[in-house]
């Protein structure tokens, strides 16, 4: 509906997604983009955007794991400051910060 009156959450989210990779920018910042979305969509927005992400600027605010699994980068930040930083293969080796969020998405099920 007009104003996105009647549309979901999930709804909006893709539509805003939608949006920002019509205007094709060089730096995208993504704050929860994904956290209304099911494990479906969620998984086909995903994958797309990896493809779109290329030689783009792209920073990413998430508590999911499959949002930032395959970024370059992932900066772990705990009561307002960082604690550690790397790729996720990296990270989950260290078995610090980022090991243990890993590991409680999985036994979650999230």
């Amino acid at each position: 509906g007009r104003d996105g009156v009647g549309l979901s959450q999930g709804q909006k989210q893709r539509i805003l997604i939608a949006r920002a990779v019509y205007k094709n920018p060089d730096y995208i910042f993504l704050d929860e983009a994904t956290n209304s979305l099911d494990a479906n969509n969620e998984r086909s927005i995903v994958e797309n955007l990896d493809k779109f992400y290329k030689g783009k600027t792209v920073v990413i605010v998430a508590h999911r794991l499959s949002t930032v699994k395959n970024a370059d980068q992932i900066v772990v930040i705990d009561h307002g400051k960082v604690v550690e930083e790397d790729n996720h293969e990296s990270l989950t080796a260290k078995r610090g910060a980022y090991y243990n969020l890993v590991k409680n998405q999985l036994e979650l099920g999230n």
